[in-house]
């Protein structure tokens, strides 16, 4: 169980004020910033709620509190290294910055001199012209020097210095979007007030109910192993629950020495340089661990790792270790990296892991990270393109069960990683393959509503198409195109075909066209339409039987039609994405 030396209320004054022990985030635990548009807004609002009815003089709202933090004390109490809190923290001091700013930009005597009094009291000072500045919030290495240089730095005579640290991480962006967000809050409310007297009453009202009014409970620990505790309760209860953050403090718990920390900590800031959202850190993080041990859950991830890395790294004469580990985990996301920018540098490879990441196809990733981990790329694309035949056979047309796919390609990059080759691994995808008979007959009857699986299956054949016809114009197809509904979505009553809700969508109804998609024109009679589509250089448009929608004697839409044109395009399917003996060709 954690030892608690203390729990008490503390301000948000009485936390990050310039007469209480600075607080600091360790290099060996908490994550960057990662509060979003959506937390800062819920965070403005409600503190704008409780100000509204603090200054009504509800009895009630005296004081809001915002949530426990977690420290590790020492015995003086002479500083704090920060657990749990630092997102509300960091918020809140991105607001005070600024109110800062906002006062300086009024530029009388008196506004400057209140911009100075807040960057003293509550976000740094310099206690000697030599001394070194003491910020009252320190963030760990991978935020410090962005949040020092963009909110927390300041010249009393000339205000805020030019930037020199630029946005390398997702975290940084987060910082200058909430600091920007808040921004616009004050200065629109500032706005609504007629001089310069009453705005600047507005403003010191705003930060005296911000120091004063917003309400922790501090609860102090005497080690990193308690606060590490208590943190993961908090979370594991309901807060913010971050696997990534989790994982990390873990391991850094698990080190033995300052060099297995230092190997953490190259292996994240490689995660979070290269990643653009702490989704994405999620989805490798579980990856990786399927492409090792098989299918895994998100919700049960960190209880999984802390698990069986546990019994690892204690089991008696054990060699695995935090610091192997780390390693394998940073060469892995480098790799993973490759995969989804689709930058290894193999074109043909580049290519099938760009209709991966088209289709959203992520269950295809830990199969073809664990076999790049002994293979170069070029020799990874047929297994790519075993993968896309089977997905696209499967579940975009198939509509067959998405977690049976799963199962089987995790289950195969766990025997990847156990030795299996390459060329055995390739061999198991194509034996998955649903056989042409089964891909015509699923294709025949299929429908596509989801516009972005419908225009890589039309892309797909076009671009088959102009290569059998020697007609491969890349420009023309890499064009912005749009999915159409031959056959309206909405079409005049006296048109409206019978069974309209099972053919609308259907694939033999679908086509594409250059340009921007325009409703009323899509909902017309075929003939009104025939000038896009005669015009059009698309070969998916002018050679796949589009008229055979459109009886001319009857003047009326043909059910029969779509149904001949989706057979049609279903022959092509067939050999756009084979099976077998053609897909071991391909």
């Amino acid at each position: 169980m954690a030892i608690i030396k203390q729990a008490s209320r503390q301000t948000l004054g009485q936390l990050i004020g310039a007469n209480n022990p600075p607080i600091s985030v360790p290099n060996d635990s908490q994550r960057q910033y990662s509060w979003t548009r959506k937390e800062v807004n819920t965070f403005w609002d409600d503190f704008q709620k409780f100000r509204k009815a603090r200054d009504a003089g509800n009895p009630s709202a005296a004081e809001y509190f915002i949530g426990p933090i977690v420290t590790i004390t020492d015995d003086q109490i002479s500083a704090r290294s920060l657990l749990d809190g630092q997102q509300r923290l960091t918020t809140s001091t991105i607001l005070i910055a600024v109110l800062r700013d906002t006062l300086w930009r009024i530029d009388s005597e008196e506004s400057k001199a209140m911009a100075n009094n807040i960057q003293r009291d509550w976000i740094a000072r310099k206690t000697g012209r030599r001394q070194p500045t003491e910020y009252f919030l320190t963030l760990s290495q991978f935020d410090q020097n962005f949040f020092r240089c963009r909110i927390q730095d300041w010249d009393d005579v000339s205000g805020n210095p030019p930037p020199v640290e630029q946005a390398d991480k997702f975290s940084h962006n987060l910082i200058l979007e909430s600091y920007s967000y808040f921004e616009s809050k004050v200065s629109e409310l500032l706005a609504e007030i007629p001089t310069e007297a009453e705005r600047l009453d507005w403003i010191d009202d705003l930060r005296v109910c911000l120091i004063t009014g917003l309400v922790f409970v501090e609860i102090q620990t005497p080690t990193s192993s308690d606060a590490n505790e208590v943190f993961e309760t908090i979370n594991s209860r309901g807060r913010d629950l971050s696997t990534t953050d989790l994982v990390r403090n873990f391991l850094m718990e698990k080190s033995i020495n300052g060099d297995e920390k230092a190997r953490v900590n190259s292996a994240w800031e490689v995660i979070l340089t290269g990643f653009d959202k702490r989704e994405d850190i999620e989805r490798f993080l579980r990856h990786y661990w399927v492409a090792r041990h098989g299918d895994v859950k998100s919700h049960s991830l960190y209880t999984t790792i802390r698990t069986a890395l546990t019994d690892r790294f204690d089991k008696a004469g054990s060699t695995y270790s935090v610091g192997t580990f780390a390693a394998d985990l940073e060469n892995s996301a480098e790799r993973y990296l490759d995969l989804l920018s689709c930058g290894t540098g193999e074109d043909d490879f580049d290519a099938f892991l760009n209709e991966v990441a088209t289709l959203n196809a992520d269950a295809i990733y830990p199969l073809l990270l664990a076999a790049s981990a002994n293979n170069d790329y070029a020799e990874l694309t047929p297994l790519a393109a075993a993968c896309i035949s089977y997905y696209v056979r499967w579940t975009v047309i198939g509509k067959k069960e998405s977690t049976l796919l799963e199962e089987r390609l995790f289950g195969l990059a766990k025997e990847v990683s156990g030795g299996l080759s390459s060329d055995s691994a390739i061999e198991r995808v194509r034996g998955l393959v649903p056989d042409d008979d089964a891909f015509l007959a699923d294709f025949r009857k299929a429908s596509l509503p989801k516009t972005s699986q419908a225009r890589y299956v039309l892309e797909r054949i076009e671009h088959w198409m102009r290569r059998e016809k020697e007609v491969d114009d890349v420009s023309v197809v890499s064009k912005v195109n749009h999915v159409e509904h031959i056959y309206p979505q909405k079409p005049e009553e006296s048109l409206r075909l019978t069974a309209h809700n099972d053919l609308v969508n259907r694939i033999g109804n679908l086509t594409l066209l250059h340009g921007r998609k325009n409703i009323s024109a899509s909902n017309k009679p075929y003939p009104q339409k025939l000038p896009k589509y005669a015009t059009s250089s698309l070969l998916v448009v002018s050679a796949t039987q589009v008229d055979k929608l459109w009886d001319q004697t009857a003047n009326s839409w043909r059910a029969e039609g779509i149904l001949e044109r989706q057979n049609y395009l279903a022959d092509i399917a067939v050999k756009v994405w084979p099976s077998g003996t053609a897909l071991a060709k391909a």
